[in-house]
């Protein structure tokens, strides 16, 4: 099966809520309480929850115009824009070998982006 361009450009939408949907449980992390009703007034953990439900719906949309091994791998996008989220909102540093990691994220959705 041929993969649509436009499939592959909704994997990398769904690598980029991910990537928000992150930080945000990140944030609620902070707060997090093993009490239903602190879990439901957390309303960071609820964005994050909603983002991650977003992005799903998403992914089935676009896994349905191509191959799961060809689409899937955009997804690993989400830790190139977790990086960048982490260091702005976050204040966290990257090391050398974190940027080489992101490079080879990267290099890897290149190859299988050209392939497709």
């Amino acid at each position: 099966m041929a993969t649509a361009v436009w499939a592959i450009i909704a994997m990398v939408v769904v690598s980029v809520f991910s990537a928000i949907a992150t930080y945000f449980l990140k944030l609620a992390s902070g707060k997090m309480a093993f009490s239903i009703s602190k879990l439901l007034k957390n309303w960071k953990l609820i964005i994050g929850l909603f983002l991650y439900g977003i992005a799903t719906l998403i992914s089935l949309v676009a896994l349905k115009a191509g191959d799961l091994s060809v689409l899937y791998p955009f997804v690993a996008l989400q830790y190139v824009w977790t990086g960048f989220i982490s260091m702005k909102f976050l204040k966290e540093k990257m090391t050398l070998m974190k940027w080489l990691g992101v490079c080879m994220i990267v290099l890897g959705v290149v190859l299988i982006g050209f392939k497709a």
